[in-house]
Formats: structure tokens, sequence, C-alpha cells
């Protein structure tokens, strides 16, 4: 499989690029200076109050702890409090629905992982559209990619011992996932593409279960992020066996990267968080808060602790992230297809 234009410039310290690609991108780019053309350009200050940072996931979660870095920092950087706000349910649609039909003064924003480009294509219809109803600001961090992980007292080792019975027995090996559509299900649907296995299915109700039953040995395997998840192989809780990443991740320096292995194409298959404003909020504004998270992003205590998360500053420019995303859709769109699944 071809990797996506954005996956070059997605790679660990790789500078972003400015060039655009495709007439598609051109107009997400042109609708962006409309909105921001459409704005009262007479010179006001901003912010003067809270700015609420909308999560639509449930507290606690890796979105929810990333979103709490953020918001500390850029309260700094604003002069102002910026207030996490839980909005949970749909796979993150109706914290993003909120978002997009709030006022454009610049006091509501959206703090969101993937599930972003996802939902347009496991849903026939959203309440919103996400390149019309949205104003980008930045994609903020990645993570490395998506380990492959069994429980640690599983007599599988590598990689090689998990397809190899995968083909002496077709479906009788097991993988747990997030739910149907999760990154977690697509990263193990193009991992059996890639190596021509057949796995079952088991989805569950968020990642926090299937991981759950991984370590209870009821299922053999799942992927798990990167972000938060060093914490479990220190206590050697799971065995990581791989990781989608074109390069080791830092914080876990012994796991290789499913290409060391021989499969390659495992790359595209990572987290990411982004930020939004409805769509005609102010360019000055949303510049703002890009440049605000760029250079905090960027300081040697931020870094260290994204590196701790298994996490890639990013702070992408509007421009740089509308293309990403709908590049990221087109994407989506080929793994659902690929795992078959039909729009819900």
């Amino acid at each position: 499989m071809n990797l996506p234009h954005w996956y070059s410039f997605l790679k660990a310290g790789s500078t972003m690029r400015q060039s655009l690609v495709g007439f598609g991108a051109l107009l997400i780019l042109a609708s962006i200076g409309n909105q921001a053309f459409a704005q009262n350009t007479t010179t006001e200050k901003w912010p003067t109050r809270p700015i609420k940072m909308i999560v639509p996931f449930s507290a606690g979660g890796p979105l929810d702890l990333m979103a709490r870095k953020v918001a500390l920092k850029l309260s700094d950087s604003l002069g102002v409090s910026v207030i996490v706000d839980n909005r949970a349910g749909a796979n993150g649609i109706i914290g993003s629905d909120l978002v997009a039909k709030s006022a454009t003064d610049g006091y509501t924003m959206l703090f969101m992982t993937g599930s972003f480009s996802a939902n347009p294509v496991l849903y026939k219809k959203l309440p919103y559209d996400p390149m019309k109803d949205f104003a980008p600001i930045t994609l903020v961090a990645r993570s490395y990619g998506l380990v492959l992980v069994v429980n640690n007292d599983t007599p599988v080792n590598s990689l090689k011992d998990i397809i190899t019975l995968a083909q002496e027995k077709p479906g009788k090996m097991n993988y747990a996932s997030g739910g149907q559509g999760n990154l977690t299900h697509l990263a193990a649907a193009l991992f059996e593409h890639l190596t021509n296995i057949q796995l079952t299915h088991i989805p569950y109700k968020g990642s926090g279960p299937a991981i759950a039953d991984v370590l209870a040995k009821q299922v053999d395997m799942t992927f798990l992020s990167t972000v938060g998840a060093t914490q479990m192989f220190k206590e050697k809780r799971l065995k990581a066996i791989a990781i989608s990443s074109s390069v080791r991740c830092p914080a876990l320096p012994n796991v290789p990267t499913f290409s060391e292995l021989g499969v390659k194409g495992m790359e595209p298959i990572f987290g990411w968080y982004g930020m939004w404003f409805p769509a005609g909020t102010g360019v000055e504004k949303i510049d703002k808060v890009q440049q605000a998270i760029a250079k905090s992003i960027q300081t040697l205590e931020m870094k260290e602790q994204l590196e701790e998360l298994g996490l890639i500053p990013m702070g992408s420019t509007p421009a740089d992230f509308a293309k990403f995303i709908s590049e990221d859709i087109a994407y989506q769109s080929k793994i659902f297809k690929i795992a078959k699944i039909d729009p819900q």
C-alpha cells in the first residue's frame, strides 16, 4: 500500500512542508481564507476571559491527559484560564458538534484525536461537516505509533511467532480492539492485510476493557497507543512485539518497528491530537493560539513530558493541518475498506 502524502512530513524529526498538494487541498485552504476574510477586521483585545477547551471524551484518558497539559501551557501564554470541559459521547461527535455550533468569538475550542478523521468515514451522517464547520488551528502532537502487545506470560515472543501461528490455524488467534472502527481495529486489520493472515476480531467498548482482557489472558493480543503504555511494559504486565513507526520510540527503545521485522506499510497507523475553533473564527485568533502552542511544545520541559508519553511534538500551521486532515480522511477510508467496515 502506498503511504499517504502527509506521512513524509510527519516522520519524527522532519519539518512540516509548505507545498500544497492537489486541488482538494487548495479548496480547503481557500475555505479557511474566506472564513478569515469574513471576520470583523477591527482590532480587538483577545482574550479577556476564560477559554473553554472541549474534550469530547471522558476524563482520565490519554486525550484528557494531553489536553490538560496543553491547556495549562496555553493559559500561561494567553494570560487567561483555559478550562478543559469533557463532553463525552458518540466517539467524540457530541463534543465536536458543540464546538461546531459555538460562537466564533474565540472562547470555545476543540481538542480532539484522530477520531475526527475516522468519524466521517465510520458514520453516514454527522451533525456537522468536518471540513466546513471547523477552523483548524494546529496538529499538536502525534504518537510514535501503536504497539502490538500480548500478555507477558504468553509463549508468543515475536512477530514471526504470531504470523506463523496465524498461518497454521487461520482465525484461531484473536485480538481485542477499542471498538468497531477504532484505530486499534484498523491497525489489526492492516496487519492482517499486509501479512496475509486471518485473525478473529473481538471489539470492546473502549481500549481499557480490551487491554484488561489481554492482561487476563482472555484475548491473545491487542494494539496499544504509545501514550501511557510505557508504565505497563515497565511493570512487565504486557509484552511489546512491534511498533507501527518508521523509527523506534525513545520511551520504548527495545521495541522493534514492524518495518525492521519485515512488515512494511504499518507506519501511517498512529494516534494524533489536534485543535480547532468553530468555522468563522478570526484568523488573528487562530494564529495567536497556533503560535502559542508551537512555542510551548518545543520547550525542553514539554518535550520531555511528551516523550514520556510516547508523543512527538508537531505544532503545524493551520494550512498544513487542514491538508493533513483532508488526506487523513482519504487514508482512513482506504483502511476501512480493507477492514470491511461499512458506514453506520
